[in-house]
């Protein structure tokens, strides 16, 4: 018999948009072969320019996405950072760092790759292809309000 889901999972799979149409059972696997590290304020994640194999989910704390010295973002409880860089093994287009002591998970391409079931890494991929194009609709917009439409 296997242990009890705890309730924390279940609040993942219903909070947090990579998560989206899993279990919580299934949510409890992916933490199970991922790591969730503190980050102290003012560390930096990963820096623009490197090339990494994971992506990292905001559990607590805040984190700012910066180009250079001009902050372009904050990231939050569920959301999600890196992913492109998993996906397309390219060099990093931002720095992250911690704005405050905060916890991420951190999900590497081995997960995806070994460990997941299809019908899990399915649904986790589309969620990050949902997540991506909410980006893009959005930079599209503010492009569109910088040009003046």
């Amino acid at each position: 018999m296997s242990a009890p889901t705890e309730p924390r999972y279940a609040t993942l799979a219903r909070s947090v948009d990579i998560f989206k149409g899993l279990s919580p059972e299934d949510v409890q696997k992916i933490f199970n072969h991922g790591i969730t590290m503190n980050v102290q304020k003012g560390q930096a994640v990963f820096e623009k320019g490197t090339v990494g194999n994971q992506m990292f989910v905001v559990l607590g704390g805040s984190f700012g996405v910066f180009d250079g010295t001009k902050q372009l973002a904050t990231l939050r409880m569920g959301d999600t950072f890196g992913e492109m860089s998993l996906l397309l093994s390219e060099p990093r287009s931002a720095t992250v760092k911690a704005l405050e002591l905060s916890l991420i998970f951190v999900l590497d391409d081995r997960v995806f790759q070994k460990l997941l079931t299809k019908r899990v890494a399915v649904q986790m991929l589309m969620n990050i292809s949902r997540m991506l194009a909410k980006r893009l609709n959005n930079a599209n917009r503010t492009i569109r309000e910088m040009e003046g439409r």
